[in-house]
């Protein structure tokens, strides 16, 4: 029997086919059965209250920002999906009920249809970008092709409060110690207290341009940006930054995609988890999409570097919010 009551769910599924292809049936899509599991894998026992408390306001800014009608064919599984989002906030806000928190947040809602002067296709269709930023720095994107590539390594030391800062070079994830095992060489057992932290790091320093694959106007907030160049054809836009930046870092490996997220503290089976393209799922809202500059052993990424590709106004235009 469902111990809290659930959010008010979308009125469609998946189709059939879409949920079989990840070996699901309609019983995952079912907050009874959320629970049910939960209790079986509660992967958030060990997590401090602290935490706990961070972790659901993260989930709450993301559902009400991310939980959309173009998102609920998507099967369950995939941070893209509305379905994903009601999980995760049932199982939190289950874990609150398990330990009788109160919720730091009344439970949240979709936030609906908002004025764009234009859309993606679909959830990070990218076939278009939306580069956010201040207008002085936007313009010349614009005007004149002016962009700067930054170390990964210079968001790591920001403010905690500036949603910029985090750590590119490693990530982190969690493994619940109840249902954890960790041996010696000589096979004996090692008791974990806890959670087992494990960390992917990337030993060499690179260069990135972040992006994003939908228009969304908190970031507008957050980043107290002003405005934002709408890139109307990103394969061209690609083509051309990778030519103009060929000279400055011979031999780096240029490539471009949308970033994933994770929930650092329930992860899949096998899941592989790149340190370049993958993130905490507390940034999912902000719907990143990287150009990267990988040195290979060509050296480390240092300095900002201003890359000068030329006018882009036949493919980008500027939007002051």
């Amino acid at each position: 029997m469902q111990k809290i009551q659930s959010l008010k769910l979308p009125e469609r599924l998946p189709a059939p086919e879409a949920i079989k292809s990840w070996k699901q049936n309609e019983h995952d899509y079912e907050p009874e059965f959320w629970e049910f599991r939960y209790q079986i894998y509660r992967y958030l026992k060990n997590i401090e209250n602290g935490a706990l408390v961070q972790r659901y306001r993260d989930i709450h800014r993301n559902f009400c920002i991310l939980v959309r009608e173009e998102r609920d064919v998507i099967p369950v599984n995939s941070f893209l999906s509305s379905w994903y989002w009601y999980r995760k906030e049932q199982q939190t806000r289950y874990e609150f009920f398990l330990r009788n928190l109160p919720l730091p947040l009344p439970p949240p809602c979709p936030r609906g249809s908002f004025a764009a002067p234009v859309r993606p296709k679909g959830p990070n269709s990218s076939d278009i970008l939306f580069r956010y930023g201040d207008s002085q720095f936007m313009n010349p994107f614009v005007k004149s092709g002016e962009i700067r590539i930054s170390p990964a390594s210079v968001y790591k030391d920001g403010p905690v409060s500036d949603p910029r800062t985090d750590d590119e070079l490693n990530i982190h994830r969690y493994l619940p110690g109840q249902h954890t095992r960790i041996t010696t060489k000589e096979g004996k057992e090692i008791p974990i207290i806890g959670d087992a932290h494990e960390t992917y790091a990337i030993p060499m320093n690179y260069y990135t341009l972040c992006m994003s694959t939908d228009f969304e106007p908190k970031i507008f907030e957050e980043f107290s940006y002003d405005s934002c160049v709408i890139i109307k054809s990103p394969e061209q836009f690609a083509a051309r930054l990778e030519a103009s930046t060929k000279s400055l870092l011979p031999k780096w490996y240029f490539y471009h995609n949308p970033v994933e997220y994770f929930d650092p503290y329930e992860p899949y089976k096998n899941q592989y988890l790149d340190p370049v393209m993958c993130k905490d799922f507390c940034f999912a809202y902000q719907m990143e999409y990287r150009f990267i500059w990988h040195p290979g052993d060509h050296g480390s990424a240092k300095d900002y570097i201003v890359v000068r590709v030329g006018s882009l106004e036949d493919i980008c235009e500027l939007y002051m919010r």
